[in-house]
């Protein structure tokens, strides 16, 4: 049996939440960019955050409140009770996302820092420390969602039956069309997450309950069988969460009409916004629906950067160390 190495580096990749009408429970990782994190093995006992790059220096050092080193601790002290004499673990965190932009972020660096510190310790099976990544995903709002964090780690199209960390979290890879692409707008706004969901209905009517769910499964069903329109119609067809989360992203009519326009089979926030989503397939239409927001924004006085992403498949993974 190989021995666990010294030293690991991690890549997690960004990712997309809610598609609408799955609020909180339903993520895709994204091809592309995303954070990065050297675990090193330490004699000193906890886990400590030796440098940030990317973040011009807004997260936080301090281990109990930075999402990659809280994963990493919930992973080393598992591997404690179960007998692991490594004492502490070092970090070292590149960030390749911007911060509170609707692309998972937070979730990169709590999927990334777990899993490094789980291949540090020998553990290799990534649902082995989905509880430990929540709560590293915890850390930077405070409340309880996997849909980013879980579809970082595991790579794919993830359902996400319950956020609980005190009981059984079962997360459901789903299928998807091979030839889906999904459009991310990136406007230079920020929106805390927190603030995102203060806007949030604390209650909604039952009918509303039976037409968001029905919406919901219609999704799903339509991604399994390949019908893009299908999907794009239920990513439209959210009564919840979009209404309420529009109004605090300048620009949100103007730019979701203009990728609608321009051939988006549906238009969506991205995860708690401001970036926008929408759905297209591979060809040049994808790019079009592109070009058509950044410039939907540009009129509004807004600048953006756009682009077109299949769904990564394979989620977290080790990478050589430079």
């Amino acid at each position: 049996m190989t021995a666990p190495p010294s030293s690991v580096r991690v890549y997690a990749p960004a990712s997309v939440a809610n598609f609408g009408v799955g609020f909180d429970i339903l993520g895709a990782a994204l091809d592309g960019a995303g954070d990065v994190v050297v675990a090193r093995r330490s004699r000193r006992r906890g886990v400590r955050v030796l440098s940030i790059q990317g973040d011009d220096g807004r997260l936080p050092l301090d281990p109990g409140e930075n999402t990659a080193s809280v994963a990493a601790l919930g992973v080393l002290e598992m591997a404690r009770a179960g007998g692991s004499p490594v004492a502490g673990i070092d970090l070292e965190i590149v960030k390749g996302l911007p911060l509170e932009s609707g692309m998972g972020s937070s979730a990169a660096s709590a999927a990334a820092g777990g899993f490094a510190a789980a291949l540090l310790l020998g553990i290799r099976d990534r649902r082995k420390i989905l509880r430990h990544v929540l709560r590293g995903e915890n850390a930077a709002d405070g409340s309880w969602h996997g849909d980013n964090v879980f579809s970082s780690l595991l790579g794919g199209l993830v359902l996400v039956p319950a956020s609980d960390p005190e009981k059984p979290l079962r997360p459901v890879s789903l299928p998807f069309p091979e030839r889906l692409r999904l459009v991310l707008v990136h406007p230079e706004l920020s929106l805390k997450t927190s603030e995102s969901r203060k806007v949030l209905p604390k209650e909604i009517p039952l009918a509303t309950h039976v037409r968001q769910a029905a919406a919901l499964a219609s999704l799903v069903a339509a991604l399994a069988a390949g019908d893009l329109e299908g999907a794009g119609r239920a990513v439209d067809s959210d009564s919840v969460v979009e209404p309420a989360r529009a109004p605090l992203i300048p620009g949100h009519r103007a730019v979701t009409r203009a990728m609608r326009k321009a051939g988006a089979f549906g238009c969506a926030i991205a995860g708690a916004g401001p970036s926008l989503l929408a759905l297209s397939e591979d060809g040049p239409g994808a790019s079009s629906i592109a070009r058509a927001a950044v410039a939907a924004w540009k009129a509004e006085g807004i600048r953006s950067t756009a682009s077109v992403h299949r769904i990564d498949s394979l989620g977290a993974r080790e990478i050589p160390v430079s």
